[in-house]
């Protein structure tokens, strides 16, 4: 395992620049999940760490070893990455020992230590017995175990992860996403992890990392990310988020759906509120005072729900746990009890 830090990168492709004076860094056996919207940089960022891209400009360096200068690239096969891409791109015609090794130099092992990190390795992903299989007998999740067993049998200094639980049913996904981040942490291994799905960045890593056209627009704990946006935008890419029309006093109060009491200073800016849905609480009991709505749809999912309710021209959802007794066309009373968080209207992402 080793330390990796990104430093001010730039990656262009003729005149259209992919990577925007991108800065980054990972702490031994942490793991990062860089989440963003397809075309935004994320497989481009993880191809430069890799050595299959040279960047334009910038540094990038493993623990205290220098892998990247504009005008000096390590070789990828000299970085000792663990690549493990969308498909798991097993060898087809090797069989599943002959894919673990692969990247094992014969020169350096003998015979019986390739064999005995086949055997380790099998035991890691749960496929004991599986040597003589063929790719083609695996089914996808499977296959993903030994593209990881694979990339960890090179006892590398990072294991870089393209989507490659992407092409998974939900189920499979979650239990294999669960499996491969507990090996990750079980050897201690340093590691990013390309997705769209913001659970699956939340759930997976100690940093997650949010790109926006070419640049690291906000990085943190996935507790920070989700509870501290810096902005509507990234609320929304990390969670189910409510944006409110608000308005802020000289006084410093902020004004919106849930505090529509008249200003006591003039509004010094208008903008938006967010609230996540878990922040809002429902009940039967109305006062004068309530600010009240009916309930237009409920999503139920077993362990939770997601209330759908009209207020004021508005659609507020409300996460409420189950079981409970609220049916559709319910009228309800409503109380945001989380933090205020505003932005002006000038923030934009």
């Amino acid at each position: 395992m080793t330390s990796l830090e990104v430093s001010h990168l730039e990656v262009s492709f003729g005149e259209k620049l992919i990577l925007d004076d991108l800065s980054f860094s990972l702490k031994e056996g942490q793991i990062a999940a860089l989440l963003g919207p397809s075309g935004c940089g994320k497989t481009t960022l993880l191809r430069s760490i890799a050595g299959l891209i040279q960047p334009t400009a910038g540094t990038i360096r493993f623990g205290k070893q220098l892998v990247s200068l504009s005008s000096l690239v390590m070789p990828s096969h000299k970085r000792k990455i663990g690549y493990v891409p969308q498909d798991g791109a097993l060898f087809p015609h090797l069989t599943i020992a002959e894919n673990i090794a692969f990247g094992l130099d014969k020169s350096l092992f003998t015979k019986d230590q390739i064999r005995h990190t086949i055997k380790e390795m099998l035991q890691l992903i749960e496929l004991q017995g599986f040597e003589r299989r063929m790719p083609s007998e695996l089914s996808g999740g499977q296959q993903t175990r030994v593209a990881l067993a694979r990339a960890l049998a090179i006892k590398p200094a990072i294991v870089l992860l393209d989507e490659p639980f992407s092409a998974l049913d939900a189920e499979l996904r979650g239990d294999l996403r669960s499996d491969v981040i507990d090996l990750l942490r079980a050897h201690q291994t340093t590691a990013i992890l390309v997705t769209h799905d913001r659970e699956e960045a939340l759930v997976s890593a100690d940093i997650v990392a949010l790109m926006r056209d070419g640049k690291i627009i906000q990085q943190g704990t996935p507790e920070d990310v989700y509870s501290l946006p810096i902005s509507p935008a990234i609320a929304v890419s990390t969670g189910d988020a409510l944006v409110l029309s608000a308005a802020q006093s000289s006084d410093g109060s902020t004004h919106y759906l849930f505090n529509s009491s008249a200003a006591k200073g003039s509004v010094s800016s208008q903008g938006q509120v967010v609230i996540r849905p878990e922040e809002i609480k429902i009940s039967r009991t109305i006062s004068p005072d309530s600010i009240s709505g009916v309930i237009a749809k409920i999503d139920y999912y077993g362990h939770d729900a997601m209330i759908t309710i009209s207020v004021a021209h508005e659609s507020v959802m409300v996460r409420i746990p189950g079981p409970f007794d609220f049916q559709v066309g319910d009228q309800v009373a409503l109380e945001h009890v989380g933090p205020v968080r505003y932005f002006a209207s000038s923030v934009k992402d």
